[in-house]
């Protein structure tokens, strides 16, 4: 892994959450009374957009720490 290098991080956690999802779904298939629907929609569900919030929020970091990365090293007479 290379200094800012933030797509390894942020495939973890796109992968964790597709993860969790179809975890969610098998564990779902017997769990449904009002609990099993309280716990989804106060712990499942807000995880989704905050997770594609950062996600966004990582790819626009490595677009700047990338850009950081060639200048510093353009600087260098490189």
């Amino acid at each position: 892994m290379r200094v800012g290098d933030l797509s390894s991080g942020a495939s973890k956690l796109a992968n964790a959450i597709k993860q969790l999802n179809l975890k969610w779904e098998s564990a779902a298939e017997g769990w449904y009374d009002v609990r099993a629907k309280a716990f989804h929609k106060d712990h499942i569900e807000p995880l989704t957009p905050r997770i594609k919030e950062t996600l966004d929020a990582l790819g626009r970091l490595a677009e700047v720490l990338d850009r950081a990365i060639r200048d510093v090293s353009d600087s260098d007479g490189g």
